[in-house]
């Protein structure tokens, strides 16, 4: 299994600290789904002092803004045209972030 490089370095972070549970938020834009990150994290922690840790995950919702009409929208099936004016330039608010919150 290919482990991410952002959940290898998030592993490494906490790996030597006293941490009660494990705190990661995931951008929906992200290639990760939580079902997959949460095994890769399994496979990752596996027989490490962090295997007994608990891990919540927060799903950040995509944002987007159209940079023609700039109307501010949540993709659906990560499709980047407009709802509105149907361009495709679009700038991403939210959505992207993968990131440990709390240690």
């Amino acid at each position: 299994m290919q482990i991410h490089p952002r959940l290898v370095a998030i592993y490494q972070q906490v790996l030597h600290k006293p941490v009660k549970n494990i705190s990661i938020a995931l951008g929906e834009l992200i290639s990760l789904d939580e079902s997959n990150l949460r095994a890769q994290w399994h496979e990752l922690v596996k027989n490490t002092p962090l295997e007994k840790k608990s891990l919540t995950i927060r799903i950040i919702p995509a944002e987007q803004q159209c940079m023609v009409c700039f109307l501010k929208y949540h993709p659906k099936q990560k499709e980047t045209a407009c709802p509105q004016c149907k361009s495709v330039g679009a700038k991403i608010i939210s959505g992207e972030e993968f990131y440990l919150e709390e240690k």
